[in-house]
C-alpha cells in the first residue's frame, strides 16, 4: 500500500499567529484583528489572535471571547506557558517581543517570523521594509514597515470597503438610519464632525470655533463613550456644540466616520480608516519621547498634501491645524487656523478623493504579506 504523502503547503491553509500586546489601548487590538479577518476571509489562512488583554477586544468586537472562534478567527489569551504548537507564520504585531515559551520551540526553516511595525510615511521606512534580522539560533525576523508607497508594507484595506462606501453614499437614508441607531436626530441643516483623541487634546479651541461657525449649518459634534476629553476646561458654548453617542465597536466605525463631514482621529485604526473614508480628517500621532512623534506627523502631512494636492490656503490650513492640535505649534493657534480649514472643507474632502484614488490602486497591506511570505516558506 502506498503511504500517503503531505499536502503542499502551497495546497493546504497557511497557519498564522498573531501576538498583540495592547499599549496604545483599543488601536493595537482594532488592527490585529483587522488583519487576522483579512487573512481568513481574504487568504484562506487559518489565525489563532493571541492578545494580552482580550476584553479590550471584546470591546471592538463585542462576540470575541478568549478561547473560542470568531468569524474563523481562534482568540487566545497570551500564552502564560508552552504553545503545543508553532504556525508557519508568525507575526509580532508592533514590534513586541514572542512570548518566551512560544519563541524556544521554533525552529529554523519551519517558520516566517514577521515584526509587524507602525505605520509611518517616514522615508526610512522603505529602506528598512523587509530587511532580516538573523539570530544566533539560525532563526531570521523580518521588519515589516506598514507605509503609504510600493516599497513598503502598504495600508489595511478590505476588500470590499470602498465600494460599501459608496453604496453607503448612493443611499439617500443611509446616514439617517444610521444616527438613528446610535441615538442622534437629524435636523435640517446639520453637520457633524466626530471626534476620537487622547485626554490631553486641545478640544476647547476647536470646539469654540465650531459653535460659532454657522456659514452652512449647526455643527455637532459626535463624542463617543470612552473617549475622555477635559470637560472641566469647555465654555459652555464649546460644550454645545458635544453631542455624546454610545461606544462604537469596530463595524459601526466606518460608517460613523462616513457620516460625517470632518474626522479627528487618533494612532492608527482610526487614522487609516479615516484616511479611507475620503473625508477631511484632523490626526493625532500617539506621544513619543522627546517629541519623536513629530517627524512622524511632518512625514504624513508632507505625503498627503503632495499626493492629494489640495488648494494653497486650505493646505496650508489643514497642516497649521495638524501642527496645533499635535503641541507643534501652541493651541491659540486653532482659534484662527480651524476657521481657515472650515472654509476650505469643500476642497480638502476633493483633495481626499484624490488622495484615495491613488492610493486604491496600490496592492493592501495583507495581500502584501502573503507576498512576502510566500517568497519564503
Amino acid at each position: 500500500m502506498t503511504p500517503p504523502t503531505a499536502t503542499p503547503i502551497s495546497r493546504r491553509p497557511i497557519r498564522c499567529d498573531i501576538f498583540c500586546q495592547v499599549i496604545d489601548n483599543l488601536g493595537d487590538a482594532g488592527v490585529c484583528w483587522r488583519l487576522a479577518q483579512q487573512l481568513v476571509q481574504e487568504q484562506g489562512w487559518q489565525v489563532r489572535l493571541w492578545i494580552d488583554a482580550p476584553q479590550v477586544l471584546a470591546r471592538l468586537v463585542p462576540q470575541t471571547r478568549a478561547g473560542r472562534m470568531h468569524q474563523g478567527v481562534r482568540v487566545e489569551r497570551w500564552p502564560a506557558g508552552v504553545v503545543p504548537d508553532v504556525a508557519e507564520v508568525v507575526i509580532a504585531a508592533f514590534a513586541c517581543a514572542l512570548p518566551a515559551g512560544y519563541r524556544a520551540r521554533m525552529r529554523p526553516g519551519r517558520a516566517v517570523w514577521i515584526n509587524l511595525d507602525y505605520l509611518s510615511a517616514q522615508p526610512w521606512v522603505d529602506s528598512h521594509h523587509g530587511l532580516p534580522s538573523p539570530k544566533p539560533d539560525g532563526l531570521v525576523e523580518h521588519f515589516f514597515f506598514p507605509g503609504f508607497t510600493a516599497a513598503s508594507g502598504g495600508l489595511i484595506r478590505e476588500a470590499g470597503l470602498l465600494d460599501e462606501r459608496s453604496a453607503f453614499e448612493a443611499d439617500p437614508w443611509a446616514r439617517q438610519t444610521f444616527l438613528d441607531r446610535v441615538g442622534v436626530q437629524v435636523r435640517p441643516g446639520d453637520r457633524f464632525a466626530s471626534l476620537f483623541c487622547y485626554p490631553d487634546s486641545p478640544v476647547e479651541p476647536v470646539l469654540h470655533t465650531l459653535a460659532h461657525d454657522t456659514s452652512a449649518g449647526r455643527w455637532r459634534v459626535l463624542l463617543p463613550a470612552g473617549v475622555s476629553i477635559d470637560r472641566s476646561g469647555l465654555s459652555d458654548v464649546a460644550a454645545a456644540v458635544l453631542e455624546p453617542i454610545p461606544f462604537v465597536p469596530q463595524r459601526d466605525y466606518d460608517p460613523l466616520l462616513w457620516c460625517c463631514e470632518l474626522n479627528f482621529v487618533r494612532g492608527e485604526d482610526s487614522w487609516v480608516r479615516a484616511l479611507w473614508s475620503g473625508r477631511p480628517l484632523i490626526w493625532q500621532a500617539y506621544r513619543q519621547d522627546e517629541q519623536a512623534h513629530h517627524d512622524k506627523l511632518h512625514a504624513f502631512i508632507d505625503h498627503w498634501q503632495s499626493v492629494a494636492q489640495p488648494m494653497p490656503a486650505a493646505g496650508r490650513a489643514w497642516r497649521t491645524v495638524h501642527e496645533a492640535w499635535n503641541g507643534v505649534s501652541p493651541p491659540e493657534t486653532l482659534l484662527t487656523s480651524v476657521p481657515a480649514l472650515l472654509q476650505g472643507l469643500a476642497d480638502l474632502r476633493a483633495a481626499a478623493r484624490r488622495w484615495e484614488s491613488v492610493q486604491r490602486l496600490a496592492p493592501d497591506l495583507a495581500s502584501r504579506l502573503v507576498e512576502f511570505v510566500s517568497e519564503r516558506l
